[in-house]
């Protein structure tokens, strides 16, 4: 299966630093001084790792937070996904409680959606409200799980889904990265696995995307793409056209079949020649 990606992320127009960073098959925002970047990837489904982290704690150390977080992360073998990826958010939650720690108890965090590819498969590991869709044969899905107070209430029969959309404890999170041991358990949501089927679109996004439009916006928007690259513009555009009151990354994944090679071709062609007659 071949894997097409691109990445772009922006401060927005109302608050002064961009606390979001982004992990793109090894790459990330690693100059977080850099109010905008963009990136692109092309490759085989094998060992694949995209991420999205979106930062908290104002005055760079948002950006830090996002910044360990994605650096915690690391590709690994389908099977080894689930244990790998917990592994990974508890690395990541211990380095950032080590910095709350030298800066006098000054709290930080960070969300992160990841996404794992591998041989055809992948699996979804949040935490926090930094989401995780999949778009397949027209219809959105989201396959991540929404850590906060809002979904709670969703859940409790409470709210309605639309309804969390604009409550306020939407923002109230319930899991993140920056929490110590005695305050709660660290639990990362894990989606189902998703065998993968060409068309197939992954979109991974903070929050300043899906507090500025709706799903079904979301959706008519990867459908008007052709590509990640353009996707990711459009949605970013679309976004920052709604007010753009957060920082907001967007990172989309396409599969395709790989096209075979003119060499493999070739030896099909042979392997079924007998000769003249």
């Amino acid at each position: 299966m071949k894997i097409t990606a691109a990445v772009k992320t922006h401060t927005g127009y109302v608050r002064s630093n961009n606390e979001d960073n982004y992990y793109l098959c090894g790459s990330c925002r690693s100059d977080t001084d850099m109010a905008e970047a963009a990136g692109r990837w092309t490759g085989e489904d094998r060992r694949l790792l995209f991420a999205v982290a979106d930062g908290m704690g104002g005055e760079e150390k948002g950006e830090l937070a996002s910044l360990l977080a994605v650096k915690a992360l690391e590709p690994c073998r389908f099977e080894d996904v689930a244990g790998t990826a917990r592994v990974c958010f508890q690395r990541a939650n211990d380095r950032i409680c080590e910095e709350v720690e030298k800066n006098g108890g000054r709290r930080m965090g960070s969300t992160v959606a990841a996404l794992y590819v591998d041989e055809g498969k992948a699996l979804g590991c949040n935490i926090g409200d930094s989401r995780i869709y999949l778009l397949r044969d027209h219809g959105l899905l989201q396959i991540s799980t929404d850590h906060n107070m809002a979904a709670k209430l969703v859940e409790a029969g409470v709210l309605t889904p639309k309804e969390a959309r604009r409550h306020r404890s939407r923002h109230e999170l319930t899991q993140h990265l920056g929490i110590f041991e005695d305050e709660m358990k660290l639990e990362p949501a894990v989606s189902g696995a998703v065998l993968l089927q060409p068309g197939d679109v992954f979109l991974l996004c903070s929050d300043g995307l899906t507090d500025m439009l709706t799903d079904e916006e979301i959706k008519a928007l990867l459908l008007a793409g052709r590509e990640p690259w353009e996707q990711a513009q459009m949605l970013v555009k679309a976004a920052l056209k709604q007010g753009g009151r957060d920082n907001v990354t967007v990172l989309v994944v396409h599969t395709a079949k790989k096209r075979p090679s003119f060499r493999s071709c070739l030896r099909s062609v042979l392997s079924g020649y007998s000769g003249p007659r």
